[in-house]
């Protein structure tokens, strides 16, 4: 009898491949697939999942949260995280609300399959190749602040003046699915509830100037 994985992942595209990565794994899995967290949370009302597959940045809650509250009521429940976010400190969120593993969607087939064969093997935690890298950190005096992207760092400026999803998207020439996309790492990353705790942040940390 397969045993039973979900995939909580809101990118039809991403969660297509990984079902397709776990097929073709001889690894005698089956999957679900939740595109949001709220549907991911009603699944494990009634179901028993061997895992759960999880991505950081869903529309209707971070990853982190969904990690806690999927742990809390079910403790034994097995998750593999899975994100874009190359930051240190949203590993270490993530293993402090119990995740069993992390892996980054950059990461090979060999290291997704994998981190899945160790977790469902109870084997103690997973960290992909990209994620101890990570974890290693580098030392300066500015290692409190997470790195960001050019891209992200132009995406926090005019976030900073105000300018909306749709008002960044035209004056960057990119869709505001990507910018909204931006706006979620850069919360995770900078752990901000909210826009405005964001912008607060990265005024009085000196990460961008504000005319």
């Amino acid at each position: 009898m397969p045993q039973l994985v979900l995939i909580v992942e809101d990118h039809p595209i991403v969660s297509e491949s990984l079902a397709r990565i776990i097929a073709d794994s001889n690894l005698n899995l089956e999957c679900l697939h939740a595109a949001n967290a709220t549907k991911g949370l009603a699944f494990l009302n009634g179901n028993t999942f061997d895992l759960i597959i999880l991505d950081i940045n869903l529309p209707d809650m971070n990853g982190i949260e969904f990690c806690k509250l999927a742990k809390s009521r079910f403790p034994g429940q097995k998750i593999l995280a899975i994100t874009t976010v190359a930051q240190r400190h949203v590993v270490e969120k993530m293993l402090e609300q119990g995740a069993d593993g992390f892996i980054l969607k950059t990461s090979d087939i060999d290291d997704i399959v994998g981190g899945i064969r160790h977790i469902l093997s109870g084997k103690d935690l997973y960290l992909g190749k990209g994620v101890k890298e990570i974890m290693k950190g580098i030392s300066s005096e500015n290692s409190d602040l997470p790195m960001i992207t050019k891209r992200e760092s132009e995406i926090l400026k005019l976030i900073a003046d105000g300018l909306t999803n749709t008002e960044i998207a035209e004056q960057l020439f990119i869709s505001t699915f990507t910018v909204d996309s931006h706006r979620k790492n850069l919360l995770l990353k900078f752990n901000a509830k909210n826009t405005a705790t964001l912008v607060k942040i990265v005024v009085s940390k000196g990460v961008i100037d504000v005319d």
